[in-house]
């Protein structure tokens, strides 16, 4: 095997992986859910106008303010000290003991999204037809299915594990490979999301504390532990390098984070620009969309 092109294909899946930080799963906030759908992003920018964002980024930086004040004189920690909880005014709050190291991450991550990620996801958009880029997400979202399937099953969500099961089949045999979504445009059998991540919040197990991963973005400990779990149900994790040659793997992993980048160019810079600090907005959106998952799984532990 020749070391240049292995070289090559490492460098190219660092900074096409380069995670725009709007996202751990690929899923980023939406402006008119209650909680951010991390999953679709939604551009806030563009659904309000300049008074309404100022609002917005003055009622965050007041509500910030209020709530540190608030903390001093009951002479409690702040949120860098406690796990997810629910505050006075119904906001939640994550342990960040690692705040200053996740601010760092997080900047790495702004930079290889603006310097990398974004121009080559432009690029591939202007030259890749639309329909083309639709049936690779198709396909690379069939093979999530078995983690989908596998996940409803820990939640006993015995249904949506079923229907997980029938979409992965017609779409695989019916659906070349995927590319072609009949499950859901013929049979209307829609996909039923699920992780690990969120199958353990289904248990009761909390966050942890909040991490900024270098090239996956935000996380928590919990969620770190999910995202391992569904990559041992992924079916590409069992092809050896014998079966798919190295060069090959990596080159599939940049594609899919391309292909599926060229679908939100603008949604992370319309966020940024509405919030007054990135970082902070960027960690409570992310709660926010993790506990919404777990509350539609039917938790056992709804305060967690």
């Amino acid at each position: 095997m020749k070391p240049r092109p292995i070289l090559i294909s490492g460098v190219l899946i660092f900074f096409s992986l380069a995670f725009s930080p709007v996202c751990l799963h690929a899923e980023t906030p939406s402006a008119n859910a209650d909680v951010p759908d991390m999953s679709a992003p939604k551009s806030l920018a563009t659904q309000q106008t300049s008074s309404d964002i100022k609002e917005v980024s003055d009622a965050l930086l007041t509500q910030d303010e209020d709530t540190a004040e608030k903390a001093e004189q009951a002479g409690e920690p702040d949120d860098t000290s406690t796990d997810i909880e629910e505050g006075e005014n119904g906001n939640q709050v994550i342990a960040d003991p690692l705040a200053p190291m996740n601010r760092a991450m997080f900047h790495v991550n702004d930079k290889l999204y603006f310097w990398v990620l974004k121009p080559v996801s432009q690029g591939y958009a202007d030259v890749v037809p639309e329909y083309v880029r639709t049936g690779f997400s198709n396909a690379y979202d069939n093979l999530k299915a078995p983690a989908r399937m596998i996940n409803n099953l820990l939640q006993l969500r015995l249904k949506r594990a079923g229907n997980e099961f029938v979409r992965f089949l017609v779409n695989t045999i019916v659906g070349i490979g995927g590319f072609d979504d009949i499950a859901n445009d013929v049979l209307d059998i829609k996909k039923q999301e699920a992780d690990f991540g969120q199958t353990l919040g289904h248990y009761g197990v909390g966050h942890g504390l909040y991490i900024v991963w270098p090239v996956l973005g935000p996380s928590s400990l919990r969620e770190t532990v999910g995202f391992v779990g569904d990559r041992f149900m992924y079916p590409l994790t069992y092809i050896s390098t014998s079966d798919l040659p190295i060069e090959a793997t990596v080159g599939i992993s940049a594609h899919e984070k391309v292909n599926d980048s060229s679908f939100k160019i603008g949604d992370y810079e319309s966020f940024i620009k509405a919030v007054v600090d990135p970082y902070v907005a960027m960690r409570d959106s992310f709660l926010q969309y993790r506990r919404k998952k777990i509350e539609e799984s039917e938790p056992l532990f709804q305060q967690r």
